[in-house]
C-alpha cells in the first residue's frame, strides 16, 4: 500500500494528480526529444540461465537416469566485452572484442549489449530476444490511456513516480520510475512484466535501468519461467561506461551499412575480460568456468591427434532411432551426421515398403568456411530397386554467402517440386486411411549450382542440371484397413488420364538462375559467418528457367520467369505482425514442357498441413499445376494475443490469434480463393479454413501442425 504524504514540489502539493500528469506529460515530450543519442561507450554483458527445479520423471521416464541435469544448475553462461557506437542515423553498432562461454545449451538470451537497449523513450517496448509481443511504454504518447501515476517521494531533484496499469490485462509494465525534475530525464526504472502478459514460457520479467545524461548505464533483465515442469531464471546484465559524446566517423567504417554487431576472429580471446569485466561471477559461475577449462586442458594433453580417429563414438540407442546421431572430433574439426533410423523407413504405393538413409560428412575450417558430403541410399522392396545419390556443398566465401552445390545419382522425387507431404505423414495416411496423397517420379540427375552476394543485399545463384526422367504406376496397395468407398488413386494425379503414365520417359537439360534483393537487411557477423536478423522492409525475387532442347538428348524447350515480393513479420505495434507474398509467373515460350517442370504449388489434402506463408490449406497438390501462367498471393495476420489476453483463463493459455488467406490463379481452372482463422501456441497450431472459386464454397475443415 501507498501512503500518499503532502509533499510539496515547487510549491505545489504533489500528491494532486493534476501536478503529476504535467509532471508526466512534460517527461515525455523531453524524452521523446532526446530518445537518439550519439555516442560511443564501453560495454559489458553477462547472461545466464539456471535450472532451479527439475521434475522426477517426465513422460514416465526418471531424468535422472537419462541425464545430468538437476536443481539449481547453470546451464549456461555468456559474456561479452565490446565497444559500442550509437548514431542518430545508423542505430547502433557494436564492436565484440572479448566472449566466454560456458555450457551446451544456447538459452534464447541476449548475445549483444545492442540487444539490451531498451528504451523506454519508444512508444512501444520489445524484448527481442524473448519475444515478438511489443509492449507500452510509460512514456508513450498514448500512455495516459494505460497508466495512472502517482507521486510516492519526491527529493531536491529526483521525483519517484508509481506507474500503475488501468487494465489489469493490457500489455502493460507495473512499478516505480525515478525522474530528474530538473530537466525532466529518466534516473532509474524497476518495472514489471508478470502472469500472462503474453511471453512464451515466462512468469515474470522485471527490468531495471538507470541513466545519466539520457543514457543507460545498466540494464539489467531478470526473468523465471516454466517448461514442462522445467523452472528456471535467467539474468541479462549490460554495464556502459566511459561514454563520449558524438561518435568517431572512424569507428563507423568498420561497420558495413547493415551490420549491427561484429564478432572478429580474435573475439574468443577471453582474457579481455578480466579486466573488462563489470560484475562479479557468482561462486557457481567461476566454479563452473574452472571445470570447463580443466576438462579443456586435459583433452589437450590426451589429444595425440586431431583426426577422423579422434571421433567422439559414444553411440546411445534413443538418439540412434529417432534422432540425428553426431560424432565429432576431439577439435571439431570433423564432423558424422547420422539420420535417425525410425524415419528413415518409409511406405508408398509406388515402391511399397523401404528405407531411405544417409548419413553428412562435414569438414570444418578456421575462417568459417567448410564443405560436406552427403551420400544416401533408398530402397523399396516391392519394385525392387536400390538408388542412391550423393551431394556435395562448400561454403567457399561465408562473408558473402559463397556456396557451391553437387549432386547425383537416382532417387524418386514428388512430382510436385515444393513438397506436397512428409515422408512419414504420408506413411501413416497410406496406411492407416488408404490415401497416397504423394505422387513420385524416377530421376536419373546429375546437377551444379553456385551462389553468392554480390554487393550489399544482392544475391545471385546460377545453377544447371541434366537428368532421365521416368514416370512411376502404383505396385502395392496394401494398407491396414480398408475403408468403405475409399480407394487408391492412381500415381498419375491429372484426369482424364487416370491409370496411364502422367509423361513418357525424357531426357531434361536446364539452367537456371535466381536473383534476390533484400531492403534493409541487418546483419550479425561473427567468425566470418553473416547471421540474418529479421528483415526490415520487403524482398525481391526473380526467378528464370530455360529448358535446352538438342544438348545431351534432352527434349525440354521452354522458357519461364517469375517474379515475387514478400515481407515476413511486417511490424503493427500493439496490433501484432503481418506478412505477405505476391508472385507472378509465366511460360513465354512452352513448346515442350514435362509435368515434373511445370510451375507448382504448395497445397494440402491432409488433415496436417504446412504452415508456410506460401501453403494453401485446401489446395489440392498437383490439379492446379500449370505449363501457362499463374497470379498467387498470400497473407497472414498475427494479433499476438491481442483478443485472447481479454478472456479470463484462456488468457494464461498465451494463445496467438492468426488470420489470413491466399489467391491463386492460372488459366485452365480459374481463380481459386482461401480464408482461415486459427490459433497458436509454440509449436502447435489449428486453423479452420474455407476455399472458394468462381461458382462459390469449394471446401473447408480444421487444419492442424506441429513443429517438431
Amino acid at each position: 500500500m501507498v501512503f500518499l504524504l503532502p509533499l510539496l514540489v515547487n510549491g505545489e502539493v504533489a500528491t494532486d494528480s493534476t501536478w503529476v500528469n504535467r509532471f508526466i506529460k512534460k517527461t515525455i515530450e523531453v524524452q521523446k526529444l532526446n530518445r537518439l543519442q550519439n555516442f560511443e561507450a564501453k560495454a559489458y554483458l553477462k547472461s545466464s540461465l539456471i535450472l532451479e527445479k527439475v521434475p522426477h520423471t517426465i513422460l514416465g521416464k526418471k531424468i535422472q537416469l537419462r541425464s545430468n541435469l538437476k536443481d539449481r544448475q547453470l546451464i549456461w553462461l555468456y559474456e561479452t566485452s565490446s565497444d559500442l557506437f550509437s548514431d542518430k542515423k545508423l542505430g547502433f553498432k557494436e564492436l565484440i572484442k572479448g566472449t566466454k562461454t560456458f555450457g551446451k545449451y544456447p538459452s534464447w538470451d541476449f548475445k549483444s549489449t545492442a540487444q539490451l537497449q531498451i528504451n523506454f523513450a519508444d512508444d512501444l517496448v520489445k524484448f527481442e530476444a524473448l519475444s515478438d509481443k511489443k509492449f507500452i511504454s510509460p512514456l508513450a504518447e498514448t500512455a495516459f490511456n494505460n497508466y495512472s501515476y502517482i507521486l510516492v517521494d519526491s527529493s531536491n531533484s529526483v521525483a519517484t513516480i508509481k506507474v500503475v496499469p488501468k487494465h489489469q490485462f493490457s500489455p502493460t509494465f507495473f512499478g516505480n520510475i525515478k525522474i530528474n525534475k530538473n530537466n525532466y530525464s529518466l534516473e532509474d526504472v524497476d518495472l514489471k512484466l508478470v502472469g500472462a502478459k503474453g511471453i512464451d514460457f515466462i512468469d515474470t520479467l522485471k527490468v531495471i535501468q538507470h541513466y545519466k545524461d539520457f543514457k543507460p548505464t545498466l540494464t539489467l533483465l531478470n526473468y523465471s519461467g516454466e517448461f514442462l515442469r522445467f523452472f528456471f531464471n535467467g539474468k541479462s546484465e549490460a554495464i556502459y561506461k566511459n561514454f563520449r559524446t558524438g561518435v568517431n566517423p572512424d569507428s563507423l567504417k568498420r561497420f558495413s551499412k547493415n551490420e549491427i554487431v561484429k564478432d572478429d576472429s580474435s573475439a574468443y580471446h577471453a582474457d579481455i575480460l578480466k579486466k573488462d569485466r563489470g560484475v562479479y561471477l557468482t561462486l557457481q559461475e567461476r566454479l563452473s568456468y574452472q571445470y570447463q577449462d580443466t576438462l579443456k586442458k586435459e583433452k589437450d594433453l590426451t589429444l595425440a591427434a586431431d583426426s577422423l580417429d579422434g571421433l567422439t563414438k559414444k553411440v546411445q540407442i534413443f538418439p540412434l532411432l529417432f534422432s540425428d546421431l553426431i560424432w565429432k572430433s576431439d577439435k571439431k574439426k570433423e564432423a558424422i551426421f547420422f539420420d535417425p533410423i525410425v524415419p528413415a523407413f518409409f511406405y508408398n504405393t509406388v515402391e511399397g515398403a523401404g528405407i531411405s538413409y544417409g548419413i553428412k560428412i562435414v569438414q570444418y575450417a578456421n575462417d568459417g568456411k567448410y564443405w560436406s558430403v552427403r551420400p544416401k541410399i533408398r530402397y523399396g522392396l516391392s519394385n525392387k530397386e536400390l538408388n542412391s545419390d550423393v551431394s556435395l556443398s562448400w561454403l567457399y566465401k561465408p562473408k558473402k554467402r559463397g556456396v557451391l552445390n553437387f549432386s547425383a545419382g537416382s532417387t524418386y522425387r514428388d512430382l510436385n517440386p515444393n513438397g506436397t507431404i512428409g515422408t512419414l505423414q504420408n506413411t501413416l495416411n497410406t496406411l492407416f486411411f488408404e490415401q497416397n496423397f504423394l505422387k513420385l517420379y524416377r530421376k536419373e540427375y546429375v546437377s551444379f549450382g553456385i551462389g553468392r552476394e554480390l554487393v550489399g543485399n544482392l544475391y545471385l545463384s546460377v545453377g544447371t542440371e541434366i537428368s532421365r526422367n521416368y514416370a512411376a504406376n502404383n505396385t502395392r496397395d496394401y494398407a491396414f484397413r480398408n475403408i468403405r468407398d475409399r480407394g487408391f488413386s492412381s500415381n498419375n494425379p491429372i484426369p482424364p488420364n487416370f491409370g496411364n503414365k502422367i509423361f513418357p520417359n525424357y531426357t531434361a537439360f536446364y539452367v537456371n538462375t535466381s536473383l534476390i534483393y533484400t531492403l534493409k537487411q541487418p546483419y550479425i557477423l561473427k567468425d566470418g559467418f553473416k547471421i540474418y536478423k529479421l528483415p526490415l522492409g520487403p524482398r525481391f525475387i526473380i526467378n528464370y528457367r530455360k529448358g535446352l532442347p538438342g544438348l545431351f538428348h534432352s527434349e525440354s524447350d521452354y522458357n519461364f520467369i517469375e517474379a515475387e515480393i514478400q515481407h515476413e513479420k511486417l511490424d503493427m505495434g500493439l496490433w501484432g505482425y503481418g506478412s505477405y507474398s505476391i508472385s507472378a509467373g509465366k511460360f513465354l515460350d512452352a513448346k515442350n514442357v514435362y509435368f515434373p517442370e511445370w510451375r507448382h504449388f504448395s497445397g494440402n489434402s491432409a488433415l496436417v498441413f504446412n504452415p508456410g506463408l506460401k501453403s494453401f490449406h485446401l489446395l489440392d497438390f498437383y490439379t492446379y499445376s500449370t505449363n501457362k501462367f499463374f497470379v498467387e498471393a498470400h497473407f497472414e495476420h498475427n494479433f499476438n494475443q491481442k483478443f485472447s489476453a481479454r478472456i479470463p483463463l484462456v488468457r494464461k493459455l498465451k494463445l496467438e490469434e492468426l488470420v489470413g488467406g491466399g489467391y491463386l490463379t492460372q488459366p485452365d481452372r480459374g481463380d481459386y480463393f482461401e480464408a482461415y482463422v486459427g490459433l497458436r501456441r509454440w509449436a502447435f497450431r489449428a486453423d479452420y479454413a474455407w476455399s472458394f472459386d468462381k461458382y462459390g464454397l469449394l471446401n473447408q475443415g480444421f487444419k492442424i501442425s506441429f513443429a517438431f
